[in-house]
């Protein structure tokens, strides 16, 4: 057993290069303890996996790369301009959604002034706010669509959920509660009354 050892010792002193990079290598290839043959046998079945992802991307279209958010926005746009609509957002409202939704259903599909009217005699706090943007999308639509303030209808009207606040409020026996502060996104988009 000694003498195998020692032909061992002999063939790899052999097999080892006088430069640092090969010693490196040699030392590299001792540590894997794998024989020459079973590398190259692990490696091809990684080459022909590569190769076969390869045929498949020359064969699949090239993905359309992401449109940058102005280029979406100009499109929003230029649609929006084309239905003849207008839309006005306020975003961060510090007000649950759900409130404001209540009053929000009240008025959509109604022509402006009836919605100013709702709004206006409503008698909720979420009126407020939802007075802002609906006045904000006729601005908008007068002055960007020129479009007629007096022929508007509200199109679609939605109120989306925003980031909360949380704080806790101190309890009995040591505890604490949590309190979450809702904040809302308003969106008002009006066009004008179709003539049937």
């Amino acid at each position: 057993m000694a003498k195998a050892d020692e032909n061992n010792n002999q063939a790899e002193e052999a097999e080892a290069p006088a430069t640092p990079e090969g010693a490196a290598a040699a030392r590299k290839k001792a540590k894997s303890g794998k024989p020459k043959a079973t590398e190259e046998a692990a490696a091809e079945p990684a080459k022909a996996v590569k190769a076969s992802k390869a045929a498949k991307a020359e064969k699949a279209p090239a993905a359309p790369a992401k449109a940058p958010k102005k280029a979406a926005k100009k499109a929003a746009d230029a649609e929006e301009s084309a239905g003849r609509e207008a839309r006005a957002h306020a975003k961060y409202v510090r007000m649950a959604p759900r409130k404001l939704r209540l009053v929000m259903d009240a008025i959509r599909g109604k022509a402006v002034g009836d919605a100013r009217s709702i709004l206006q005699f409503c008698g909720k706090r979420a009126a407020g706010p939802l007075t802002k943007v609906l006045n904000s999308a006729v601005a908008n639509a007068e002055n960007n669509h020129q479009m007629d303030a007096g022929n508007l209808v509200i199109a679609r009207a939605w109120v989306d959920q925003g980031p909360s606040i949380k704080s806790f409020i101190p309890r009995a026996r040591g505890r604490a509660s949590a309190v979450h502060k809702f904040m809302s996104h308003i969106t008002i988009v009006v066009k004008e009354r179709e003539e049937v």
